[in-house]
């Protein structure tokens, strides 16, 4: 039969003091606002002070109370193994003493992490079947979250979106191939003559989408920038020939001005010599 001891609060300063321990097979404590006192009978030393539970063979099971005055703990066994902590500051601990309001020693599981203040963010992963991570921030107004400026994270795939700008000191996009294939020896250089055709047909340069496509498609910037790449290489590669032909041209051209100064010399000494005949004539006459 369930033995009850009353202890009403509200008694005259009643106060018990056990000798010894005593084994009751249930305890309650009722009165309207009931309290259970723990009090030391010392201000000296070390203590621990809180519920102990215990198993029929005596061992600990949890223990529940402060320590020392300044923590309060749920241990496994007795109080020297703490799973939580709570600190006099309010910080709490899970697995270890807390230097945060809230301070885990190992994995956590969350619903939705949500971020406090006037910055507030949530940190969300619906249970619709894939596996996405949505970053969004509360709307100016603070009445509901802004997903139309969400960040997602596909962790199937692992891509990104941002619905925004992006602003970076330093990107760095890792694809293969490169564009060197345009160095290669069997490389078919386009002609000059079919590129200016197809910008004058099509606006746009061969290989690379249109202005159109890319606003309807978007851009693929590792992609993009290998064209680009390429483009640049081809240009590298018409500059070199053009470059050629046009030391070329400057040696004919230092040519054709030797020659011309040898021609000029050479008439200059005809002249010359037309008129010594011009005067040898002159002076038989």
């Amino acid at each position: 039969m369930k033995s009850k001891l009353f202890l009403p609060i509200l008694m005259l300063g009643t106060s018990f003091t056990f000798a010894q321990q005593q084994t009751f097979p249930s305890v309650t404590i009722e009165s309207y606002s009931p309290r259970l006192f723990l009090k030391r009978n010392t201000d000296n030393g070390g203590f621990v002070r809180g519920i102990q539970t215990q198993f029929a063979n005596g061992d600990n099971g949890w223990f529940f109370g402060d320590l020392q005055g300044t923590q309060w703990i749920v241990s496994k066994g007795d109080h020297s193994d703490r799973k939580l902590i709570i600190l006099e500051n309010g910080n709490v601990g899970i697995g270890a003493t807390p230097a945060y309001k809230f301070d885990v020693f190992g994995d956590a599981r969350f619903n939705d992490f949500i971020s406090g203040g006037s910055n507030s963010w949530i940190f969300h992963t619906p249970d619709s079947g894939g596996k996405n991570l949505h970053i969004a921030p509360r709307n100016l107004a603070n009445t509901a979250w802004d997903w139309s400026k969400q960040f997602t994270i596909n962790g199937e795939n692992g891509n990104a979106q941002l619905l925004g700008k992006l602003e970076a000191k330093e990107i760095k996009v890792t694809l293969t191939p490169t564009a060197d294939f345009v160095f290669e020896e069997n490389y078919h250089l386009p002609k000059l003559e079919d590129i200016e055709k197809h910008i004058k047909e099509k606006k746009h340069l061969p290989e690379i989408a249109s202005a159109k496509v890319m606003e309807k498609e978007g851009v693929n910037v590792g992609e993009f920038q290998i064209k680009l790449l390429q483009k640049i290489e081809e240009l590298t590669l018409y500059s070199i020939e053009q470059n050629k032909k046009i030391q070329y041209q400057s040696e004919q051209l230092k040519e054709l001005q030797e020659e011309n100064k040898t021609l000029k010399s050479q008439s200059e000494d005809i002249e010359e010599l037309k008129k010594q005949v011009q005067k040898l004539i002159s002076l038989k006459n």
